[in-house]
Protein backbone atom coordinates (compact mmCIF):
# COMPACT_ATOMS: atom_id res chain seq x y z
CA UNK A 1 0.00 0.00 0.00
CA UNK A 2 1.27 3.22 -1.16
CA UNK A 3 2.12 6.11 1.56
CA UNK A 4 0.43 8.83 -1.02
CA UNK A 5 -1.77 11.48 0.88
CA UNK A 6 -5.27 12.33 0.12
CA UNK A 7 -6.54 16.01 2.11
CA UNK A 8 -7.64 14.96 5.25
CA UNK A 9 -11.31 16.25 4.30
CA UNK A 10 -11.14 13.53 1.61
CA UNK A 11 -9.93 11.13 4.26
CA UNK A 12 -12.80 11.96 6.61
CA UNK A 13 -15.86 11.48 4.01
CA UNK A 14 -17.22 7.47 4.14
CA UNK A 15 -19.66 6.40 1.40
CA UNK A 16 -22.26 5.36 3.88
CA UNK A 17 -21.63 8.82 5.20
CA UNK A 18 -22.64 10.40 1.49
CA UNK A 19 -25.42 7.54 1.12
CA UNK A 20 -27.51 9.22 4.63
CA UNK A 21 -26.84 12.33 3.77
CA UNK A 22 -28.97 11.62 0.35
CA UNK A 23 -31.61 10.85 2.67
CA UNK A 24 -31.84 13.52 5.13
CA UNK A 25 -31.45 16.03 1.71
CA UNK A 26 -34.32 14.60 -0.46
CA UNK A 27 -36.47 17.18 -2.12
CA UNK A 28 -39.39 17.11 -4.72
CA UNK A 29 -38.84 18.40 -7.98
CA UNK A 30 -42.49 18.57 -8.80
CA UNK A 31 -43.50 20.90 -5.52
CA UNK A 32 -41.48 23.62 -6.61
CA UNK A 33 -43.68 27.24 -7.13
CA UNK A 34 -43.18 28.82 -9.96
CA UNK A 35 -45.72 30.93 -9.38
CA UNK A 36 -44.05 34.14 -8.99
CA UNK A 37 -41.10 32.79 -11.76
CA UNK A 38 -43.70 33.07 -14.69
CA UNK A 39 -44.88 36.60 -13.29
CA UNK A 40 -40.53 37.61 -12.99
CA UNK A 41 -39.97 36.04 -16.21
CA UNK A 42 -42.14 38.21 -18.34
CA UNK A 43 -42.64 41.10 -16.33
CA UNK A 44 -39.63 42.00 -13.91
CA UNK A 45 -36.38 41.03 -16.80
CA UNK A 46 -35.95 42.84 -20.15
CA UNK A 47 -35.96 39.90 -23.54
CA UNK A 48 -31.44 41.21 -23.42
CA UNK A 49 -31.65 39.51 -19.38
CA UNK A 50 -34.22 36.65 -20.63
CA UNK A 51 -31.23 35.71 -23.58
CA UNK A 52 -28.84 35.47 -21.17
CA UNK A 53 -30.52 33.63 -18.53
CA UNK A 54 -32.27 31.42 -21.27
CA UNK A 55 -28.99 30.56 -22.59
CA UNK A 56 -27.20 29.53 -19.47
CA UNK A 57 -29.85 27.46 -18.20
CA UNK A 58 -30.03 25.77 -21.39
CA UNK A 59 -26.47 24.14 -20.58
CA UNK A 60 -27.09 23.15 -17.41
CA UNK A 61 -30.67 21.35 -18.10
CA UNK A 62 -29.06 19.39 -21.22
CA UNK A 63 -25.86 18.61 -18.87
CA UNK A 64 -28.57 17.25 -16.46
CA UNK A 65 -30.05 14.88 -18.94
CA UNK A 66 -27.01 14.05 -20.33
CA UNK A 67 -25.59 12.56 -17.28
CA UNK A 68 -28.37 10.50 -16.30
CA UNK A 69 -28.18 9.18 -19.49
CA UNK A 70 -24.49 8.08 -18.91
CA UNK A 71 -24.85 6.88 -15.34
CA UNK A 72 -25.46 3.47 -15.53
CA UNK A 73 -22.01 1.73 -16.42
CA UNK A 74 -20.39 3.56 -13.44
CA UNK A 75 -22.68 1.27 -11.16
CA UNK A 76 -22.42 -1.73 -12.70
CA UNK A 77 -17.99 -0.58 -12.73
CA UNK A 78 -18.11 0.42 -9.22
CA UNK A 79 -15.71 -2.21 -7.40
CA UNK A 80 -17.54 -1.68 -4.00
CA UNK A 81 -21.05 -2.31 -3.10
CA UNK A 82 -21.36 1.09 -0.83
CA UNK A 83 -20.18 2.76 -4.40
CA UNK A 84 -22.73 1.04 -6.39
CA UNK A 85 -25.35 2.30 -3.74
CA UNK A 86 -24.29 5.68 -3.79
CA UNK A 87 -24.30 5.97 -7.31
CA UNK A 88 -27.75 4.30 -7.69
CA UNK A 89 -28.75 7.52 -5.62
CA UNK A 90 -27.13 9.88 -8.12
CA UNK A 91 -28.56 8.30 -10.90
CA UNK A 92 -31.99 9.15 -8.99
CA UNK A 93 -31.03 12.74 -8.46
CA UNK A 94 -29.75 13.44 -11.75
CA UNK A 95 -33.39 12.37 -13.35
CA UNK A 96 -34.78 14.89 -10.31
CA UNK A 97 -32.34 17.99 -11.76
CA UNK A 98 -34.05 17.32 -15.68
CA UNK A 99 -37.39 17.21 -14.06
CA UNK A 100 -36.86 20.43 -12.23
CA UNK A 101 -35.06 22.38 -15.53
CA UNK A 102 -37.82 20.38 -17.98
CA UNK A 103 -40.66 22.43 -15.93
CA UNK A 104 -39.34 25.74 -15.64
CA UNK A 105 -38.50 25.40 -19.40
CA UNK A 106 -42.22 24.45 -19.79
CA UNK A 107 -44.04 26.41 -17.22
CA UNK A 108 -41.89 29.57 -17.00
CA UNK A 109 -40.53 30.24 -20.27
CA UNK A 110 -43.08 28.12 -22.65
CA UNK A 111 -41.42 25.84 -24.33
CA UNK A 112 -41.92 22.05 -25.04
CA UNK A 113 -45.39 20.59 -24.46
CA UNK A 114 -44.43 19.50 -20.97
CA UNK A 115 -42.74 16.52 -21.82
CA UNK A 116 -39.31 15.98 -21.25
CA UNK A 117 -37.66 15.34 -25.19
CA UNK A 118 -40.29 18.38 -26.08
CA UNK A 119 -38.25 20.80 -24.21
CA UNK A 120 -34.81 19.13 -24.61
CA UNK A 121 -35.72 20.03 -28.37
CA UNK A 122 -36.55 23.23 -28.23
CA UNK A 123 -33.72 23.94 -26.11
CA UNK A 124 -30.55 22.35 -28.47
CA UNK A 125 -30.23 25.35 -30.29
CA UNK A 126 -28.57 27.49 -27.32
CA UNK A 127 -25.68 24.49 -26.64
CA UNK A 128 -22.17 25.44 -27.48
CA UNK A 129 -19.21 23.36 -29.20
CA UNK A 130 -17.90 23.30 -25.83
CA UNK A 131 -20.77 21.68 -23.82
CA UNK A 132 -21.71 19.33 -26.98
CA UNK A 133 -17.94 17.94 -27.43
CA UNK A 134 -17.72 17.69 -23.52
CA UNK A 135 -21.05 15.05 -23.41
CA UNK A 136 -19.59 13.70 -26.46
CA UNK A 137 -16.50 12.57 -25.06
CA UNK A 138 -18.24 11.33 -21.73
CA UNK A 139 -20.49 9.31 -23.05
CA UNK A 140 -17.73 8.01 -25.05
CA UNK A 141 -16.42 7.01 -21.75
CA UNK A 142 -19.44 5.48 -20.51
CA UNK A 143 -19.95 3.22 -23.38
CA UNK A 144 -15.56 2.00 -22.85
CA UNK A 145 -16.85 1.29 -19.32
CA UNK A 146 -19.35 -0.78 -19.92
CA UNK A 147 -17.01 -3.33 -21.30
CA UNK A 148 -13.74 -2.33 -19.35
CA UNK A 149 -14.40 -2.16 -15.73
CA UNK A 150 -10.62 -1.56 -14.96
CA UNK A 151 -9.42 0.48 -12.14
CA UNK A 152 -8.18 2.44 -14.51
CA UNK A 153 -10.87 3.15 -16.85
CA UNK A 154 -13.22 3.20 -13.74
CA UNK A 155 -10.79 6.13 -12.52
CA UNK A 156 -11.05 7.75 -15.81
CA UNK A 157 -15.11 7.96 -15.94
CA UNK A 158 -15.05 9.48 -12.39
CA UNK A 159 -12.25 12.16 -13.02
CA UNK A 160 -14.86 13.02 -16.37
CA UNK A 161 -17.91 12.85 -14.70
CA UNK A 162 -17.33 14.24 -10.90
CA UNK A 163 -14.71 16.35 -11.10
CA UNK A 164 -14.54 17.85 -14.95
CA UNK A 165 -18.37 18.03 -15.14
CA UNK A 166 -19.82 18.55 -11.98
CA UNK A 167 -16.44 19.76 -10.30
CA UNK A 168 -14.82 22.39 -12.38
CA UNK A 169 -18.19 23.25 -15.14
CA UNK A 170 -21.19 23.01 -13.25
CA UNK A 171 -20.63 23.78 -9.70
CA UNK A 172 -19.01 27.19 -10.69
CA UNK A 173 -21.45 28.05 -13.08
CA UNK A 174 -24.53 27.35 -10.26
CA UNK A 175 -22.86 30.13 -7.87
CA UNK A 176 -22.79 32.56 -10.27
CA UNK A 177 -26.33 32.18 -11.58
CA UNK A 178 -27.26 31.93 -7.66
CA UNK A 179 -25.33 35.40 -7.12
CA UNK A 180 -27.64 36.87 -10.15
CA UNK A 181 -30.57 35.82 -9.15
CA UNK A 182 -29.80 36.85 -5.72
CA UNK A 183 -28.70 40.58 -6.70
CA UNK A 184 -31.73 40.68 -9.43
CA UNK A 185 -34.46 39.18 -6.73
CA UNK A 186 -35.87 37.34 -8.98
CA UNK A 187 -37.12 33.65 -10.11
CA UNK A 188 -37.46 32.44 -5.80
CA UNK A 189 -38.81 29.22 -7.41
CA UNK A 190 -35.88 28.32 -9.32
CA UNK A 191 -32.90 29.72 -7.07
CA UNK A 192 -34.75 27.29 -4.42
CA UNK A 193 -34.56 24.37 -6.93
CA UNK A 194 -31.21 25.41 -7.80
CA UNK A 195 -29.88 25.63 -4.20
CA UNK A 196 -31.24 22.33 -3.59
CA UNK A 197 -28.87 20.87 -6.89
CA UNK A 198 -26.21 22.37 -5.95
CA UNK A 199 -26.45 20.77 -2.20
CA UNK A 200 -26.55 17.12 -4.40
CA UNK A 201 -23.89 18.02 -6.93
CA UNK A 202 -21.81 18.76 -3.59
CA UNK A 203 -22.54 15.50 -2.66
CA UNK A 204 -21.72 13.82 -6.11
CA UNK A 205 -18.34 15.78 -5.85
CA UNK A 206 -17.41 14.40 -2.97
CA UNK A 207 -17.92 11.10 -3.78
CA UNK A 208 -15.75 11.22 -6.84
CA UNK A 209 -13.14 12.89 -5.02
CA UNK A 210 -13.27 10.14 -2.13
CA UNK A 211 -13.17 7.49 -5.09
CA UNK A 212 -10.68 8.66 -6.76
CA UNK A 213 -8.52 9.81 -3.46
CA UNK A 214 -9.19 5.38 -2.47
CA UNK A 215 -7.85 4.57 -5.70
CA UNK A 216 -4.63 7.20 -6.47
CA UNK A 217 -3.56 6.20 -2.79
CA UNK A 218 -3.30 2.15 -3.97
CA UNK A 219 -1.51 3.37 -7.27
CA UNK A 220 -0.27 6.90 -7.19
CA UNK A 221 1.27 6.94 -10.36
CA UNK A 222 -0.64 4.40 -12.64
CA UNK A 223 -3.97 6.17 -11.40
CA UNK A 224 -2.08 10.12 -11.55
CA UNK A 225 -1.65 9.29 -14.60
CA UNK A 226 -5.06 8.66 -16.13
CA UNK A 227 -6.36 11.71 -13.90
CA UNK A 228 -3.79 13.48 -15.92
CA UNK A 229 -5.02 12.47 -19.34
CA UNK A 230 -8.64 13.14 -18.50
CA UNK A 231 -8.11 16.52 -17.68
CA UNK A 232 -5.80 16.85 -20.25
CA UNK A 233 -8.37 15.52 -23.05
CA UNK A 234 -10.85 17.41 -21.92
CA UNK A 235 -9.10 20.79 -21.55
CA UNK A 236 -10.29 22.37 -25.22
CA UNK A 237 -13.69 22.01 -24.50
CA UNK A 238 -13.49 22.60 -20.65
CA UNK A 239 -12.54 26.38 -22.24
CA UNK A 240 -15.25 26.64 -24.51
CA UNK A 241 -17.84 25.00 -22.74
CA UNK A 242 -19.82 28.65 -21.61
CA UNK A 243 -18.78 30.98 -24.29
CA UNK A 244 -21.54 32.14 -26.11
CA UNK A 245 -21.13 32.21 -29.71
CA UNK A 246 -22.18 35.93 -29.92
CA UNK A 247 -19.19 36.33 -27.36
CA UNK A 248 -19.16 37.33 -24.17
CA UNK A 249 -21.34 40.78 -24.02
CA UNK A 250 -24.60 38.41 -24.15
CA UNK A 251 -24.16 37.89 -20.82
CA UNK A 252 -23.31 41.43 -19.79
CA UNK A 253 -27.21 42.30 -19.03
CA UNK A 254 -27.13 39.59 -16.02
CA UNK A 255 -24.09 41.32 -14.86
CA UNK A 256 -22.25 37.91 -15.40
CA UNK A 257 -18.17 38.33 -15.66
CA UNK A 258 -16.95 35.06 -18.06
CA UNK A 259 -13.32 35.61 -16.57
CA UNK A 260 -14.49 35.44 -13.02
CA UNK A 261 -16.23 31.98 -14.03
CA UNK A 262 -13.42 30.79 -15.89
CA UNK A 263 -11.42 31.96 -12.56
CA UNK A 264 -13.76 29.77 -10.30
CA UNK A 265 -13.33 26.50 -12.74
CA UNK A 266 -9.62 26.90 -12.27
CA UNK A 267 -9.65 27.08 -8.65
CA UNK A 268 -12.14 24.70 -8.55
CA UNK A 269 -10.31 22.17 -10.25
CA UNK A 270 -7.36 22.71 -8.35
CA UNK A 271 -8.87 22.15 -5.39
CA UNK A 272 -10.62 18.73 -6.58
CA UNK A 273 -6.62 17.66 -7.74
CA UNK A 274 -5.51 18.58 -4.43
CA UNK A 275 -7.94 16.57 -2.60
CA UNK A 276 -7.85 13.64 -4.20
CA UNK A 277 -3.62 13.27 -3.51
CA UNK A 278 -2.33 15.07 -6.60
CA UNK A 279 1.70 15.76 -6.30
CA UNK A 280 2.31 19.54 -7.45
CA UNK A 281 4.47 18.24 -10.09
CA UNK A 282 1.03 16.26 -11.59
CA UNK A 283 -1.53 19.04 -11.15
CA UNK A 284 1.44 20.75 -13.26
CA UNK A 285 1.12 18.09 -16.14
CA UNK A 286 -2.39 18.49 -16.19
CA UNK A 287 -2.93 21.92 -16.71
CA UNK A 288 -1.47 24.00 -19.31
CA UNK A 289 -1.51 27.55 -18.04
CA UNK A 290 1.29 28.28 -15.06
CA UNK A 291 -0.55 27.05 -11.76
CA UNK A 292 2.06 29.99 -10.11
CA UNK A 293 -0.57 33.09 -11.58
CA UNK A 294 -3.78 34.17 -10.05
CA UNK A 295 -6.93 32.34 -10.71
CA UNK A 296 -8.22 35.64 -12.55
CA UNK A 297 -5.25 35.78 -14.57
CA UNK A 298 -5.70 32.12 -15.46
CA UNK A 299 -9.19 33.29 -16.55
CA UNK A 300 -8.26 36.25 -18.34
CA UNK A 301 -5.95 34.21 -20.52
CA UNK A 302 -8.59 31.67 -21.31
CA UNK A 303 -10.94 34.12 -22.66
CA UNK A 304 -7.95 36.03 -24.72
CA UNK A 305 -7.19 32.94 -26.29
CA UNK A 306 -10.92 32.32 -26.85
CA UNK A 307 -11.89 35.13 -28.50
CA UNK A 308 -8.72 35.51 -30.51
CA UNK A 309 -9.63 32.44 -32.04
CA UNK A 310 -7.16 29.57 -30.84
CA UNK A 311 -9.43 27.95 -28.45
CA UNK A 312 -12.72 26.32 -29.10
CA UNK A 313 -14.37 25.17 -32.46
CA UNK A 314 -12.01 26.85 -34.88
CA UNK A 315 -14.77 28.76 -36.10
CA UNK A 316 -13.77 32.36 -35.49
CA UNK A 317 -10.46 34.34 -37.17
CA UNK A 318 -7.13 33.57 -36.14
CA UNK A 319 -5.66 36.46 -34.20
CA UNK A 320 -2.45 37.25 -35.26
CA UNK A 321 -2.08 40.32 -32.91
CA UNK A 322 1.25 40.30 -31.19
CA UNK A 323 -0.40 40.53 -27.68
CA UNK A 324 -2.17 37.21 -28.62
CA UNK A 325 0.80 35.14 -30.18
CA UNK A 326 2.69 36.26 -26.99
CA UNK A 327 0.31 34.58 -25.36
CA UNK A 328 0.03 31.46 -26.83
CA UNK A 329 3.44 30.78 -26.93
CA UNK A 330 3.24 31.94 -22.74
CA UNK A 331 1.29 28.54 -22.67
CA UNK A 332 3.45 26.50 -24.88
CA UNK A 333 6.09 27.29 -22.48
CA UNK A 334 4.11 26.24 -19.42
CA UNK A 335 3.62 22.77 -21.42
CA UNK A 336 7.71 22.26 -22.54
CA UNK A 337 8.60 23.47 -19.05
CA UNK A 338 6.61 20.78 -17.78
CA UNK A 339 9.07 18.02 -19.41
CA UNK A 340 11.96 19.92 -19.97
CA UNK A 341 14.34 18.73 -22.98
CA UNK A 342 17.95 18.33 -22.31
CA UNK A 343 20.48 21.76 -22.32
CA UNK A 344 20.99 23.24 -25.45
CA UNK A 345 17.75 22.05 -27.11
CA UNK A 346 16.33 24.34 -29.36
CA UNK A 347 12.21 24.30 -30.47
CA UNK A 348 11.82 26.62 -33.54
CA UNK A 349 8.93 27.70 -34.66
CA UNK A 350 8.62 29.54 -38.14
CA UNK A 351 5.19 30.80 -38.35
CA UNK A 352 5.34 32.81 -41.46
CA UNK A 353 3.05 35.30 -40.75
CA UNK A 354 3.75 36.24 -37.37
CA UNK A 355 7.66 35.55 -37.71
CA UNK A 356 10.00 32.77 -35.99
CA UNK A 357 10.50 32.31 -32.27
CA UNK A 358 12.05 29.20 -30.81
CA UNK A 359 12.72 27.49 -27.12
CA UNK A 360 15.83 27.14 -26.02
CA UNK A 361 16.75 25.02 -22.70
CA UNK A 362 19.88 26.43 -21.28
CA UNK A 363 20.99 25.98 -17.72
CA UNK A 364 17.78 24.02 -16.11
CA UNK A 365 15.53 27.51 -18.11
CA UNK A 366 13.53 27.47 -20.68
CA UNK A 367 14.79 30.77 -22.52
CA UNK A 368 12.02 32.42 -25.42
CA UNK A 369 13.33 34.08 -28.33
CA UNK A 370 11.22 36.11 -31.11
CA UNK A 371 13.90 34.84 -33.79
CA UNK A 372 15.33 32.54 -35.84
CA UNK A 373 18.11 30.02 -34.35
CA UNK A 374 20.82 29.52 -36.78
CA UNK A 375 21.17 25.93 -35.28
CA UNK A 376 17.60 24.58 -34.53
CA UNK A 377 17.22 20.69 -32.69
CA UNK A 378 14.09 20.78 -34.38
CA UNK A 379 11.88 23.18 -36.80
CA UNK A 380 7.99 23.27 -37.31
CA UNK A 381 7.42 25.81 -40.66
CA UNK A 382 3.63 26.40 -41.21
CA UNK A 383 0.96 29.39 -40.58
CA UNK A 384 0.18 30.34 -37.18
CA UNK A 385 -3.34 29.65 -38.46
CA UNK A 386 -2.82 26.16 -40.03
CA UNK A 387 -0.28 25.65 -36.67
CA UNK A 388 -3.39 25.97 -34.50
CA UNK A 389 -5.43 24.22 -36.59
CA UNK A 390 -3.67 21.14 -36.35
CA UNK A 391 -3.38 21.42 -32.69
CA UNK A 392 -6.89 21.80 -32.17
CA UNK A 393 -7.28 18.76 -34.56
CA UNK A 394 -9.17 20.20 -36.86
CA UNK A 395 -6.49 19.58 -39.77
CA UNK A 396 -4.99 16.86 -40.67
CA UNK A 397 -0.94 17.56 -40.83
CA UNK A 398 -0.18 14.48 -43.41
CA UNK A 399 -2.87 16.55 -45.84
CA UNK A 400 -0.63 19.87 -44.67
CA UNK A 401 2.41 17.83 -45.59
CA UNK A 402 1.18 17.06 -49.04
CA UNK A 403 0.00 20.47 -49.84
CA UNK A 404 3.19 21.95 -49.10
CA UNK A 405 1.93 23.87 -46.22
CA UNK A 406 3.42 22.16 -43.01
CA UNK A 407 7.45 21.33 -43.61
CA UNK A 408 9.09 19.74 -40.24
CA UNK A 409 12.74 18.73 -40.06
CA UNK A 410 15.38 17.71 -37.39
CA UNK A 411 14.33 15.67 -34.02
CA UNK A 412 11.01 14.61 -34.36
CA UNK A 413 11.67 12.35 -31.57
CA UNK A 414 11.45 16.03 -29.82
CA UNK A 415 7.77 15.99 -30.65
CA UNK A 416 6.17 12.66 -30.51
CA UNK A 417 5.96 9.73 -28.22
CA UNK A 418 8.02 9.66 -24.89
CA UNK A 419 10.12 12.54 -25.33
CA UNK A 420 7.46 14.93 -26.52
CA UNK A 421 8.44 18.30 -25.06
CA UNK A 422 5.00 19.11 -25.22
CA UNK A 423 3.63 16.32 -23.18
CA UNK A 424 4.94 12.87 -23.24
CA UNK A 425 2.36 9.91 -23.11
CA UNK A 426 1.92 8.62 -19.64
CA UNK A 427 1.64 5.16 -18.72
CA UNK A 428 -1.75 4.71 -18.39
CA UNK A 429 -2.70 6.63 -21.59
CA UNK A 430 -4.49 3.62 -24.32
CA UNK A 431 -3.44 6.49 -27.40
CA UNK A 432 -0.82 9.19 -27.64
CA UNK A 433 -1.28 12.68 -25.94
CA UNK A 434 1.66 14.62 -26.85
CA UNK A 435 0.45 18.31 -27.88
CA UNK A 436 2.35 17.47 -30.98
CA UNK A 437 1.54 13.77 -31.81
CA UNK A 438 -0.95 15.56 -33.54
CA UNK A 439 1.48 15.97 -36.55
CA UNK A 440 0.65 12.13 -37.54
CA UNK A 441 5.31 11.54 -36.94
Amino acid sequence: MSTAAASQATQNISYSDLYARWERGHWLATEIDFTQDRIDWQEKLTPEERKAALWFFALFFHGEDEVADDLSPYVEAAPLEEQTYFLTTQQVDESRHSVFFNRFMHEVVGLGDGSAGSGLDATKGYLTWGHKETFRNLANVAQQLRTDKSKYKFAEAITNYHIVVEGTLAQPGQHMIEAWLERADVLPGFLDGLRNIAIDEQRHIAFGMKTLADLYQEDPEGIGDVIIDAIRDAGSYLTAFAFPEEGKEMLAPLGLNLEELYADSMRALTSRMRGVGLTEAQRRRALTINPDISFEEQGRMVLQMLEAGYLGEGRLPKSTRPEDVTLLFEMMRNLIAGNPPKDGTVVQFDLTDVGPRYFLQSGGALEYHQTRHPAPTVSIKTTLADFIDIVGERANPVKLILQRRLWVAGDRSLLTGKHSVFGPPTKASARKVGLLERFGF
